[in-house]
């Protein structure tokens, strides 16, 4: 027996069917919270949902991405991405890839330049079957962009896939020749995930990223903080292959701001695992904020700086410590002398 996909304008509605939930499948039951759902179900990708219901069915289990791979049936890869979007989604708890918050900004300094654009989702405006065949047939330039996206991922763009493309042309003003070059960079880091997409997407009209040169000066960054992160990432011992969007964020401050390299950071992280026992990319940025205030660019000026500090603390422990032995024996004298029997 041979299965067929019918076009949704092709059945019709004396065709159609009703489905309800079978009774039968009640039975051993597991919860997961409306909110991840409702939030995140619209650009979710199949790996990320197919590990969001193994976590929660295995609540009580370690997540295990080895396993998790072998009963999705996802590369193990797949899955850390997935998980990491999980991170992100606050589904999920890690040592090694906590939600963090964003960088504190500096002092505010008075600006001429306008506010950032805030763009809409992607999922609520989105285009019908109609519009989207009407735009191909428009614009060239549409069409051939799905050409070359369907051969930079590999496979045929449906519907939904579309009209996140299209959407990021016609609402966030991003050229076709931009949207080529941020889908080209995705692949190229191995998150070809149209979710991860329509994401960066986003971003890159909020920051009005729409010209080819600042497109290459994007990607050139974020190629920058990714070669950190392993460098750093083998350094920690993180499994993770790529930074959390959270993560790259403070990637992006301490390397283009503040200059720093990975020994630096990793010397932050070992600062952080001292201080509190786990990893915290928030604690990492004060460390590496209060560094960077005192002028400290290397390892060796930070010891520095802590053998001063402890040369200062003891001189101030034996100032506080030390006797006038004169006034000592001057009051040993005064003393009234014991006599046994008197």
């Amino acid at each position: 027996m041979i299965f067929g996909i019918m076009a949704p304008n092709k059945i019709k509605d004396s065709e159609k069917m009703a489905y309800t939930i079978n009774p039968a499948v009640f039975g051993s039951m597991f919860a997961v919270p409306s909110q991840v759902v409702d939030n995140n179900i619209k650009l979710a990708s199949a790996s990320q949902l197919k590990t969001l219901l193994w976590v929660f069915r295995h609540a009580s289990e370690p997540i295990d991405p080895a396993i998790i791979s072998k009963e999705i049936n996802y590369a193990e890869s797949d899955v850390c991405d997935a998980l990491t979007v999980l991170c992100e989604w606050g589904v999920l708890n890690s040592d090694s890839a906590p939600v963090v918050k964003m960088p504190l900004p500096e002092a505010p300094t008075v600006s001429t330049s306008e506010p950032k654009k805030e763009l809409p989702e992607l999922a609520p405006v989105k285009p019908t079957y109609e519009q989207v065949a009407a735009r191909c047939s428009e614009s060239p330039e549409i069409a051939h962009m799905f050409s070359d996206i369907e051969q930079l991922l590999g496979k045929t763009l449906g519907y939904d896939s579309q009209c996140i493309f299209i959407m990021m042309h016609d609402q966030y003003g991003l050229p076709v020749e931009v949207i080529y070059m941020l889908v080209d960079h995705c692949v190229s880091i191995g998150k070809g995930n149209l979710a991860y997409i329509a994401k960066v997407g986003k971003t890159w009209g909020e920051k009005e990223i729409d010209t080819i040169e600042k497109a290459d000066e994007q990607i050139k960054l974020l190629t920058s903080c990714i070669s950190l992160w392993k460098e750093f990432a083998s350094m920690a011992g993180i499994p993770n292959p790529r930074p959390t969007a959270s993560q790259t964020a403070y990637l992006k401050t301490w390397s283009s701001e503040m200059k720093y390299n990975a020994d630096m950071i990793y010397l932050a992280y070992e600062e952080t695992l001292d201080h509190s026992g786990k990893i915290s990319f928030a604690y990492m940025n004060k460390v590496l904020a209060n560094w960077h205030q005192k002028g400290l660019r290397t390892p060796a000026d930070v010891e520095k700086d802590k053998q001063e500090y402890r040369e200062k603390n003891q001189k101030k422990k034996d100032k506080n410590t030390s006797y006038d032995m004169a006034e000592f024996n001057r009051r040993a004298d005064s003393l009234p002398v014991y006599r046994k029997g008197v």
